[in-house]
């Protein structure tokens, strides 16, 4: 088996001391650790472990103890012609997609209007012939982009409901646009055509045009008998990621080539992560397919089905769906016996590992809360069918909808969930979710390096609307990703799994948060995030920090992320704490004057983390926002009640932008109907108490953080607020995004 594995700081100093590992029965345990990144002091932060147990019988629990001394470090030898022989065949297909336009509007200048009572006939010959008929009444009529939007929607509509052949679609902000493809991507060309005796415009234009379906194909056995060979030998190989005792494991970039011209395909490509196990006898691959190459011209969605082959002979088949552009997916296929183990880690010495925040082990999740995340997870998996791997699972695909989300927070509700029960539903949710999160369309990986987009190289690069300067696909995705409203997707399950995919998912989230931004904003290559919403560069710099943490020391990209997350922590240092930029009180802004108090305690809880594992500047960047964030909470005497502490957005200065300084001036100006009531009058507490989700939740999490980092107060503010807000407990054990605690 294979597991990941934190580490306190100094508990295993890996350059002078191996690692093994023994039963409950003493027994030695043979193991390997790899992939190993250290804490800034020398001693590892994380491994890879892999471990061979014998014997264990269905149902049995076995305890596996890791000790430093003497490991073995003769790895297996590898058969050079391995059985797995492994191929993959995708048959792709070129649908046709055409757009049509109504009207002829010019930005908000309204263009030459449909008037009521004309008729609209669309008729559409291909596969079959079918026509649609839509009468302009007083909703539809009209030239401007809201009423020719309900004319598009009309003609979806009548498609969608009426044709067996065809669908209409209507992407983002298509307004007036409506596309129109075959359900069946194999179903040919067709043309579509109007009747319409109006003077108002009805264009059409091909985005893409049918071309018979054609056969690519992957073959990963001679690749990866090279691999074996160099292995054997000793020899070092930069696609190996761990070669020793217990396991081997070869990551193989092969693309697609065309079945009968041996054309090598744009943009589809395999990557097989090979871990072999018992010399050979037992192979683990994760099949990872990849659209998402930066700076080949047209990126596009590409649709197609595959099958997985295994000495010819199918052992998965992936049915047709769309893989949206910029993005990726994974399979995990066994050649051998695949072994059936449930691992569990001891969660008190991962969490004072401090890889993650402290979460409240005392928490006990209802069964019927993880009963009904099981049946939520099931449920969206059948109404995804359709998407294949590029559905959503439990994620809102629309990131900057408004409201809370149970993905929103230090970590998503189902990662919490798992790590305080360990619970296999809430892991589903978690793996699942995380999948999901591949499908995507924020992946970019540089054809000259193999690796995502390093911004340190390559300065000027930008995805922000603004300052696109990357090929753009005009293809649809139903995902709208933004950094205010982002989870931490995989940095649990990596460190759960050290699945390479998820360390190669975390660089890709990270790395796209820096070059999403335009390249000025950022200052280039310094690559800073804090020029977006408050919550935005929080959430960024949780993903660099996951980033730099998860890589193994000896990865490529491990100084890139290590140069960022210093240069993006001495900005806050530098700023803030020397240059007292912004509010005195440490507050950070989010316009001129204005503050949300909600959002500083997003940076409050990355900040704590940081600091915990003492990341320069980080311990002082967040004594100086907890000023701020914990001080609202402790000044009952200095006029400004706790009660009030969890705000959504605050005026932090006056008319003439000279900000406050004490708090009592800032009660006044944002709840003077409260000035000169005693604290102890006030018990509509604020901030939605009873919720696990609302703002005083927020700040219950930025509090046991922050006194996790010993900020000055925070462990009296967190005992202060927690009985100030008893009706949260429950609602935190369902939800425990936010449930974090005093170490």
């Amino acid at each position: 088996m294979t597991f990941g594995q934190p580490f306190k700081a100094g508990d295993w100093k890996h350059n002078t001391q191996g690692l093994v590992a023994r039963d409950n029965m003493n027994a030695v345990v043979p193991m390997q650790a790899d992939e190993i990144s250290s804490h800034r002091d020398g001693s590892a932060r994380f491994a890879v472990i892999n471990a061979k147990l014998t014997g264990v019988q269905p149902g049995e629990k076995r305890i596996i103890n890791l000790f430093t001394g003497s490991a073995s470090a003769t790895p297996q030898l590898l058969p050079s012609n391995p059985s797995w022989n492994l191929s993959l065949e995708a048959k792709i297909f070129n649908q046709q997609v055409t757009v049509v336009n109504f009207g002829d509007r010019n930005g908000h200048t309204p263009g030459t209007p449909f008037l009521v009572g004309e008729k609209i006939t669309m008729t559409i010959a291909g596969p079959t012939t079918e026509s649609f008929q839509l009468t302009i009444n007083s909703t539809t009529a009209g030239g401007a982009f809201d009423t020719l939007t309900k004319i598009a929607e009309a003609f979806q509509q009548l498609v969608n409901s009426q044709s067996q052949t065809y669908l209409g679609e209507k992407i983002g902000g298509g307004y007036e646009k409506l596309w129109l493809r075959t359900k069946n991507p194999s179903q040919g060309a067709f043309q579509v055509s109007f009747s319409y005796g109006g003077q108002a415009k009805i264009t059409q234009l091909n985005q893409s045009n049918y071309q018979a379906p054609q056969t690519w194909t992957v073959n990963g056995q001679d690749l990866l008998k090279q691999q074996i060979t160099l292995a054997n030998a000793s020899q070092s190989s930069a696609v190996r990621r761990f070669h020793g005792p217990v396991a081997s494991e070869f990551k193989l970039a092969i693309p697609f080539k065309n079945a009968s011209t041996g054309e090598t395909h744009n943009f589809l490509t395999a990557r097989l992560d090979t871990r072999m196990f018992e010399a050979g006898q037992t192979t683990r691959t994760n099949v990872v397919i990849e659209n998402n190459w930066t700076y080949k011209a047209n990126p596009r969605n590409i649709t197609y089905e595959m099958a997985f082959k295994v000495n010819g002979s199918t052992v998965h088949q992936q049915p047709i769906f769309t893989h949206y552009h910029h993005a990726r997916w994974q399979k995990v296929v066994w050649t051998g016996v695949e072994p059936k183990v449930q691992l569990r880690h001891n969660m008190r010495y991962f969490l004072d590992s401090r890889a993650v925040w402290n979460y409240d082990l005392s928490l006990r999740v209802p069964e019927a809360t993880l009963a009904a995340e099981a049946s939520s997870l099931a449920q969206a998996r059948a109404e995804q069918a359709a998407y294949g791997p590029m559905g959503n699972a439990l994620l809102n695909p629309s990131f900057g909808s408004t409201g809370g989300r149970p993905e929103i927070g230090p970590l998503p509700k189902w990662t919490a969930q798992y790590l305080i029960s360990q619970d296999e539903r809430a892991r589903a949710s978690m793996m699942a979710v995380a999948d999901a999160s591949a499908a995507i369309p924020i992946h970019f990986r540089d054809e000259n390096t193999d690796s995502p987009i390093n911004t340190i190289t390559s300065p000027n690069v930008s995805t922000h609307m603004n300052s696109i300067n990357l090929p753009e696909s005009a293809d649809p995705s139903i995902w709208g990703p933004d950094t205010a409203h982002q989870a931490s997707y995989v940095y649990v399950p990596y460190l759960l799994t050290g699945d390479n995919f998820y360390l190669d998912e975390a660089m890709f989230w990270a790395t796209w948060n820096v070059f999403s931004m335009p390249a000025s904003y950022r200052e280039f290559d310094k690559s800073l995030i804090n020029r977006q919403q408050v919550r935005g560069s929080a959430w960024a710099l949780r993903s660099i920090g996951e980033a730099y943490r998860m890589l193994p020391d000896n990865h490529n990209m491990k100084a890139y992320f290590r140069t960022v997350l210093d240069n993006n922590l001495a900005w806050y240092k530098q700023n803030y704490v020397t240059n007292r930029l912004g509010s005195p009180m440490g507050a950070i802004q989010h316009a001129v004057g204005e503050t949300p108090p909600w959002q500083n305690d997003f940076v409050g809880t990355v900040m704590a983390l940081l600091a915990e594992n003492t990341e320069p500047n980080a311990k002082e960047a967040h004594d100086w926002f907890s000023q701020f964030n914990v001080g609202r909470f402790m000044n009952d005497a200095n006029g400004f009640c706790a009660a009030r502490a969890p705000g959504y957005y605050w005026f932090n200065a006056d008319a003439q932008g000279t900000y406050y300084t004490t708090w009592s001036q800032l009660y006044a100006r944002n709840y003077a109907s409260d000035v000169g009531k005693p604290c102890s009058s006030i018990t509509d507490i604020g901030g939605y108490p009873h919720m696990a989700g609302g703002y005083a939740a927020y700040a219950r999490g930025m509090l046991g953080a922050a006194a996790g980092a010993q900020a000055s107060g925070a462990a009296a503010a967190y005992a202060k607020w927690k009985t100030m807000t008893p009706l949260m407990d429950a609602e935190l054990a369902k939800e425990p995004n936010w449930a974090i605690v005093p170490r």
